[in-house]
């Protein structure tokens, strides 16, 4: 099927409009390909909407990002600052039993990052220590997660042309489904959202950061829990043809052929593949 490239922005690094493909008679889906969302050498994840604008806006030419276990925030970060001039310090952490970087520190210290390890713990933790290290040498540290108002903005933008009664979302910190749901609601269109939990974690936590990142309170939303601790990659089954995150999107997508299976006739259904 056709795949329309989209127009490019940020100096190279995004990509507007990327394409909704049709997977209704596979999967009882329409997909739309945020894996897309960001052009190689920078990381197949949506989240990076908006990352080039707050290195963008910062003054610091320092810029520091926390990673977790197997984010991608460090990729992303360090894709902006070679794109901008800015010096990135890579922040993950060094767990006893698998020490040494992972692949997404390599990937963002060969876009120039400089990598820094820290004894694994509590991400907040880790934050702190980062952002203390990082501030002590006049640098901005970016925000733990990348919880960034900027992503929810472009995220928003991205809504397609399409009348759906349903919107799958992965999520980790929930940043992308904000986004999501403020656009769908800018456009006066009111579907419910099914947003899939990559982790267990405080529904209320979870529910709170949606209505409070989207700007909207009243929201249909049913959180979906199976389980996962946050190391668990997606339990075996059907792998799509679109490349697709095995601690999020992959786990959602199985969610969703499980219940598509039970009920012949499900409405009309949006996945938003993250990357």
């Amino acid at each position: 099927m056709p795949r329309a490239r989209g127009k490019l922005i940020a100096q190279g690094m995004l990509r507007q409009n990327t394409p909704v493909e049709d997977y209704r008679d596979e999967y009882g889906l329409w997909v739309k390909r945020e894996d897309l969302s960001c052009l190689p050498p920078g990381p197949a994840f949506s989240k990076t909407r908006g990352v080039y604008a707050r290195v963008a806006s910062r003054k610091e030419s320092v810029i520091g990002v926390l990673d977790t276990y197997h984010s991608q925030a460090g990729h992303a970060v360090a894709r902006a600052c070679q794109i901008l001039g800015k010096e990135c310090v890579n922040f993950y952490p060094e767990y006893k039993n698998e020490p040494g970087q992972r692949l997404p520190q390599n990937e963002a210290q060969a876009l120039g990052a400089q990598p820094y390890g820290l004894q694994a713990g509590r991400s907040c933790i880790l934050f702190h220590q980062a952002r203390k290290i990082v501030e002590e040498c006049g640098g901005y540290m970016m925000p733990n997660a990348l919880k960034l108002e900027e992503s929810v903005e472009e995220t928003a933008k991205e809504i397609p042309n399409l009348d759906v009664e349903q919107v799958l979302v992965p999520i980790s910190s929930g940043t992308i489904a904000a986004g999501v749901i403020r656009g769908f609601r800018e456009q006066g269109k009111y579907p419910k959202f099914f947003v899939h939990l990559g982790y267990s974690r405080s529904h209320n936590q979870v529910m709170s950061y949606l209505k409070s990142a989207s700007g909207f309170d009243n929201i249909d939303v049913a959180l979906i829990d199976e389980g996962y601790s946050y190391k668990d990659k997606s339990k075996p089954g059907t792998i799509p043809p679109w490349p697709c995150n095995e601690y999020y999107d992959v786990k959602a997508f199985r969610w969703w052929l499980e219940v598509w299976k039970t009920i012949p006739k499900q409405p009309s259904t949006l996945f938003w593949n993250i990357g």
